[in-house]
């Protein structure tokens, strides 16, 4: 029996170990990017940490943490631009349970297109990557 849980506890160390991985992370992203696409943005909020915070693509103020729970609060619904991008030179680095991912997003935002600039942090929580914080703009020759 002590041999039993000794090995369950080892292969369990040993799947949350490989789950926090640079790839892992960056797989998760991919994974959020292709809900945004399909436009579930319920699924893509529960993506986010409860204290989420996030400067948008357009240059708008920020998001602060709670903002979901503040517009739910006052009966309106968060919405999102449907975007239609793709990454380029995509990065990711893990710090402990954190992770710091940059990239490019090249496409649109409804009429906006262009190429934006990403840096987003995730944290490894309970088992699964959640986003922290999300940083976007437009470059701008």
């Amino acid at each position: 029996m002590k041999s039993l849980v000794t090995l369950t506890v080892l292969v369990l160390s040993m799947v949350s170990s490989f789950a926090q991985t640079a790839e892992s992370l960056k797989a998760r992203i991919q994974e959020h990017y292709k809900t945004i696409h399909s436009g579930d943005f319920d699924a893509v909020w529960s993506d986010h940490l409860e204290d989420f915070s996030m400067y948008m693509y357009d240059g708008s103020a920020l998001n602060e943490s709670g903002i979901t729970t503040t517009a739910k609060n006052m009966g309106t619904k968060m919405t999102l631009p449907s975007p239609n991008v793709v990454m380029k030179h995509f990065n990711a680095q893990l710090y402990g349970n954190v992770g710091v991912a940059t990239f490019y997003l090249d496409g649109d935002y409804a009429d906006d297109a262009g190429l934006y600039r990403v840096s987003a942090v995730w944290v490894w929580k309970d088992g699964v990557w959640r986003e922290a914080h999300h940083h976007e703009s437009k470059l701008i020759n």
